[in-house]
């Protein structure tokens, strides 16, 4: 004959990134309000504490990583093209001033007469 305790097997509950962190949410503005009402939360989504500490160390976990990872600013791009545009910048840069000279004559010509 079964007894009650041998009916009462608990299955393991499998809870879902989004509602791992809504419980994280509200654990945290029960805390933040003061009155303690954490472990109330608990009991609602039926976990204990030890989940809830696995639960708060995965969002911290996963904000740090997300902080950490730097995101350039600058595009990045092979060497061969940096060399070409490099280049290219000279060149540009030559033209700029050989017609600022060219410029320069010009007005001068046009004052003098």
């Amino acid at each position: 004959m079964n007894t009650s305790k041998e009916n009462m097997v608990r299955k393991r509950r499998h809870l879902s990134a989004q509602e791992k962190y809504q419980i994280f949410l509200e654990a945290t503005m029960a805390k933040a309000r003061g009155n303690g009402n954490v472990s109330e939360v608990l009991r609602r989504w039926g976990i204990h504490a030890s989940d809830m500490t696995r639960i708060r160390k995965s969002v911290e976990e996963a904000a740090i990583s997300a902080f950490k990872a730097r995101k350039s600013r600058k595009p990045k791009i092979d060497y061969d093209q940096y060399q070409h545009l490099k280049g290219e910048k000279q060149r540009l840069e030559a033209t700029v001033l050989e017609q600022a000279a060219e410029l320069a004559l010009l007005k001068k010509k046009d004052r003098s007469g």
